[in-house]
């Protein structure tokens, strides 16, 4: 009798349990991941055929195993060809000067993906763009927003906040440049910060907690236009004046000097060489409220008919 020496059974037999074999593959409920007809079906098959069943089915099952989670992966993790889009045209507005487009682009990319990590940019854009168009109560709200960020665009949404309340309220806009310094990233936007609020405290007639932040400005050196600014600023008197008119020819502001005293009003030359400058100043009255500087200046206007008057610092 011949043997079949993979098997060990006659060729009939080996037959027999091929083909008893290929029925159950046929049949619809037989699955190859272990339920219990499908063990007991492996388990009536010889080891030999066995192990030539395993060696053709195992790379369906790694091909399977393998394939699928890694796309997914990959399309999850991706970036946003819509939203890079969307932040370019943006940006083309920007770089255009097209503030009303841009605005409107900036503020739809924040609204439409607040969790990219340019939103907080984008919303400083925006509110940027409004403050350009003299929309100060948008700028306002979208600066705002943009605090909320935190780091550096929180520091840089303060600094814009206090910009706009600077000619009108010097207080709150002290305050905003205060918080800037304090949460500022970089010593650039930290001496930008200090300079501004050292002007705002100059204006509501604090000089002398305008001269320190003046001299931390200088101390943290993190823009030298700022710094030279700031050294400058520190040579100013300590009180508001009202200057009524500048000029170069030094007979000019004599003549405007003579028409203050004439009116009954204090006057003084400011002679050229401070703090480089080559004018010739004319100057009226010295106050430690800005408010009274103010309305020297208001009845200056009206007695004399001098347009170009204005409150210093």
């Amino acid at each position: 009798m011949n043997l079949d020496h993979s098997t060990g059974l006659a060729p009939q037999d080996t037959k027999r349990q091929d083909d008893h074999l290929k029925g159950s593959l046929m049949k619809p409920d037989t699955h190859i991941c272990g339920n219990k007809r499908t063990q007991d079906s492996m388990s009536r098959v010889p080891q030999g055929s066995q192990f030539l069943l395993l060696i053709l089915i195992f790379p369906l099952l790694l091909c399977s195993c393998s394939g699928g989670p890694s796309r997914n992966s990959a399309a999850q993790n991706g970036p946003d060809p819509i939203a890079d889009a969307r932040w370019q045209n943006a940006r083309k507005a920007w770089l255009l000067d097209d503030v009303a487009v841009a605005q409107s682009a900036f503020s739809l990319f924040a609204e439409k993906y607040p969790t990219d990590q340019r939103s907080g940019e984008a919303l400083l854009s925006a509110g940027i763009c409004a403050q350009r168009r003299g929309r100060l109560e948008e700028a306002e709200g979208l600066f705002r927003e943009a605090q909320t960020r935190g780091g550096a665009i929180a520091a840089r949404a303060l600094i814009q906040r206090g910009s706009i309340s600077l000619e009108l309220q010097p207080s709150r806009a002290a305050t905003c440049f205060k918080e800037a310094a304090r949460m500022a990233t970089n010593a650039e936007t930290q001496s930008e910060a200090l300079y501004k609020r050292g002007i705002a405290l100059q204006r509501i007639g604090q000089f002398e907690l305008a001269t320190a932040a003046f001299e931390k400005c200088i101390a943290v050196n993190g823009s030298r236009g700022h710094s030279a600014q700031a050294q400058l600023r520190l040579q100013y008197d300590p009180w508001f004046s009202v200057q009524v008119g500048a000029f170069l020819q030094r007979s000019h502001a004599m003549k405007q000097l003579r028409r203050l005293q004439d009116g009954g009003f204090p006057a003084e030359l400011r002679m050229p060489g401070r703090k480089g400058s080559p004018l010739h100043r004319v100057l009226s009255g010295r106050f430690t409220d800005r408010k009274k500087a103010q309305q020297h200046s208001t009845r200056i206007q009206s007695a004399l008919g001098i347009d170009e008057v204005q409150v210093i610092p």
